[in-house]
């Protein structure tokens, strides 16, 4: 079968992540928000929970010519919302994504002729229907279109018209509660959403989950305890605070309560730049982190913040290289000062690894770096996010 990824606000992140999950072969990268998997079987309710940057998976059920009359494309997914909608008792409940189709498509006249057509097969439905093209996650989930109907998702590929059905959304609400619900969230050393510690993780690319994965700035804990919902067994977290530990293994313990997980992480109050002191040569499988990244506000010297930043990381990523194994990896989090200011650490003694495989490092959206990393950030942010991976 073949699958589309509806890809979420910074689509070439959520590309890397399924790459680095997946493997890239058989994947398309069609438009800004879509990638395509072909020749699958995939598990989507559970892999849409492992992956931080995918909004949607949808199951790729027909195509047609571009040009199709609306008469035609409305009888071709009426026969898909029959034969594949979830039908529980009452309305068949549906509602259609327009992924940049352009060229006049009219997703609330399709839906109108799609209702229409039911009707002459005497079935009942509603159209959910949303200002703009693109029914949100929120939306699918609030009008349970997956369990009482469908939604179905239209975009270009190859010059034809594909339509798929949602077989999974994003858990918003699991999410939120991660972030907002979580026991402790401390807002002045660290916010890292968890869907963004997901993609750091699967980025860094470890395939055996019980080995060591190390996050030497722990915080509040944020991507140890998004790892253990991702399976890794081996978890340690440091970092210079007493209070950022105190406030993981409270995080911790809540996580696995709340999943039922039999993972216990370990925390350990350590300086970074004082690890090899801890960790024995050749020890830790991988590191995932995000350090201190300077002042979110009073930026005025930004060659003074980033210089002492650059000696942090340079100090931190000599002991990082003692600890790792050969060919273990960093997935790490480096700021950029208004979208333009960067942090140049010394890497002499690393591999740098591009997020992206080389088939997508040339598409229009990709958006790399000089560098070949990518940047994440929000409108009005100050302190970008760049993502860099390492390996010794």
């Amino acid at each position: 079968m073949d699958y589309a990824f509806i890809l979420g606000t910074h689509p070439a992140w959520s590309v890397a992540e399924i790459d680095a999950v997946l493997g890239e072969y058989d994947l398309f990268w069609e438009n800004e928000r879509v990638l395509i998997k072909k020749d699958a079987n995939i598990k989507a309710e559970s892999l849409i929970k492992q992956l931080g940057g995918t909004l949607k998976i949808a199951e790729i059920e027909a195509f047609a010519p571009v040009s199709a009359p609306v008469a035609d494309l409305a009888k071709q997914c009426a026969r898909i919302l029959i034969e594949k909608g979830s039908r529980g008792e009452g309305k068949l409940v549906f509602g259609i994504s327009d992924q940049g189709i352009g060229g006049g498509f009219n997703a609330e006249k399709l839906g109108l002729t799609i209702k229409k057509e039911l009707k002459g097969m005497d079935v009942s439905s509603r159209l959910v229907t949303s200002r703009d093209k693109e029914l949100s996650s929120v939306v699918v989930g609030q009008n349970k279109l997956i369990t009482k109907g469908a939604e179905l998702i239209f975009f270009r590929h190859d010059n034809d018209l594909y339509i798929a059905r949602t077989l999974a959304v994003q858990p918003y609400k699991d999410l939120s509660r991660r972030d907002f619900g979580r026991p402790v969230r401390d807002d002045h050393s660290g916010m890292l959403p968890p869907k963004l510690a997901q993609m750091l993780i699967n980025c860094a690319g470890q395939k055996d989950h019980d080995g060591l994965l190390l996050d030497p700035f722990c915080g509040s804990g944020t991507i140890i305890t998004e790892a253990m919902l991702l399976g890794y067994k081996n978890l340690v977290g440091t970092d210079l605070s007493e209070k950022a530990i105190k406030d993981s293994r409270v995080n911790a313990e809540w996580t696995r309560e709340l999943y039922g997980l039999d993972t216990r992480a370990k925390f350990h109050i350590k300086n970074a730049t004082r690890l090899a002191q801890f960790f024995k040569a050749n020890s830790v499988d991988t590191i995932v982190t995000e350090p201190y990244l300077g002042p979110q506000r009073g930026l005025n010297d930004i060659e003074a913040v980033k210089a002492e930043l650059e000696t942090l990381y340079d100090a931190a990523l000599d002991n990082f290289y003692q600890i790792l194994k050969p060919g273990g990896r960093i997935a790490m989090v480096w700021p950029v000062f208004f979208g333009k200011e960067f942090l140049r650490p010394s890497l002499d003694k690393w591999k740098q690894v591009s997020a992206l495989p080389p088939k997508f490092r040339h598409s229009p959206w990709a958006k790399l770096t000089e560098r070949h990393t990518l940047l994440y950030h929000r409108e009005g942010q100050r302190v970008w996010r760049e993502m860099i991976i390492l390996e010794k």
